[in-house]
């Protein structure tokens, strides 16, 4: 069997979809002939191969900015995969992100079995749209799913917003898969020596987030929390870049918690987790913002799988790993009161922290472990 990937975010991309991308890959590697479909991200090779693994950049125009000209990007993008899928000759076409979705959209193949894996946004920032640009990508978002044989949700959240919706009834294609965790990952050795090296004290409590930067994941409304508590010991990591970097480094500074909170950039995957080694509790806030809303994030699985308690928004796919003061803690991520509120919980209770943790790794071991999502992908891929 010969399957290709489509999708506009794969590694060296940092990001929830690049991740998936590349362990789903990896899955259906393992087995099968498997060619992925992706951006060149500036990259010198236009083709990387490692054992079944086949991976194929594609030149956009505007390089590592090529999501700026839409447009263009979905033209030279239909263009890629026509060929690709005549060099090839795919048995399955996988979809991975909704500009991957508008591809196959325009390509509207009949004949190839196709699978699509969605996380969410698309929902409610295309389908659920009534903006004049976006009933186009929503026609050709769901013409891709009417030819596709299953459409996979990667949380119970996700799951429920398309069978909620009438925009599509064929809701037997729809399918829940969650992320795995990396095990390699979860067998790093423990590495405490990060906190000291960033000046911070052993009693100091420290919250992180790992992602990009910007509203939807909520690190401006935990700055405005840590300043409302006005408590020195708490301090905050951000790992992660975006465009929002400067302004929410601005906004630390005019609340005067500058000393409080870290911008630390993208890190490379080797040593991330160091960051969540040094951490007290994970926090990912995240709310609807610019129409888009969270699927269910990879980076609080892996906070999971180095024993640390999550703080999490409901009414999103990270709720569906929490289990209130067992695993975490549920938050209104669009309240800040709210989330100042459950900071200071887990603050006050530190001690308990530690079982919370332990607590949490055991559950991703029983429902995200890496194995039942490879199971589940290569039985769909196998199905008739």
């Amino acid at each position: 069997m010969k399957v290709l990937i489509y999708t506009h975010e794969y590694p060296p991309f940092q990001g929830g979809i690049a991740t998936s991308s590349e362990k789903i890959a990896t899955i259906f590697a393992s087995k099968y002939s498997t060619y992925v479909c992706c951006p060149k991200y500036g990259l010198k090779d236009d083709c990387e191969t490692k054992g079944n693994l086949k991976v194929h950049r594609i030149n956009f125009l505007g390089g590592r900015n090529f999501k700026k000209i839409p447009i263009m990007q979905y033209i030279k993008g239909l263009d890629f995969l026509k060929k690709k899928i005549k060099d090839i000759g795919p048995d399955v076409i996988f979809y991975l992100g909704e500009e991957a979705e508008i591809v196959g959209g325009l390509l509207n193949n009949k004949e190839i079995k196709q699978i699509v894996r969605i996380a969410g946004s698309g929902i409610k920032s295309i389908l659920e749209s009534k903006n004049l640009i976006n009933l186009v990508k929503k026609y050709l978002m769901l013409r891709l799913y009417r030819n596709s044989k299953n459409i996979i949700a990667v949380s119970k959240n996700t799951k429920k917003l398309m069978n909620n919706n009438s925009f599509f009834e064929d809701k037997q294609k729809i399918r829940l898969i969650y992320n795995g965790f990396d095990e390699e990952f979860t067998r790093k050795p423990k590495e405490l020596s990060l906190k000291k090296e960033l000046g911070y004290h052993e009693s100091d409590f420290v919250l992180l987030t790992v992602s990009r930067v910007l509203p939807r994941k909520g690190q401006d409304y935990v700055i405005q929390a840590i300043s409302e508590l006005g408590i020195k010991k708490i301090k905050y990591i951000c790992v992660g870049g975006g465009k929002y970097l400067e302004k929410f480094k601005s906004m630390s500074k005019k609340l005067n918690i500058e000393s409080n909170v870290l911008f630390v950039g993208p890190k490379d995957k080797n040593e991330i987790h160091k960051y969540y080694d040094i951490c007290d509790v994970f926090i990912l806030c995240n709310r609807t913002w610019n129409s888009k809303i969270e699927g269910l994030p990879n980076v609080a699985i892996e906070a999971m799988a180095r024993k640390k308690p999550v703080i999490g928004s409901r009414n999103s796919g990270t709720e569906e790993l929490i289990v209130e003061n067992n695993t975490g803690f549920k938050v209104n991520g669009d309240e800040v009161d709210d989330i100042k509120k459950k900071i200071l919980l887990a603050y006050e209770n530190k001690a308990e922290l530690k079982n919370i943790g332990l607590n949490a790794y055991n559950m991703i071991q029983k429902e995200f472990s890496y194995k039942n999502m490879a199971e589940k992908y290569m039985e769909i891929l196998n199905e008739n």
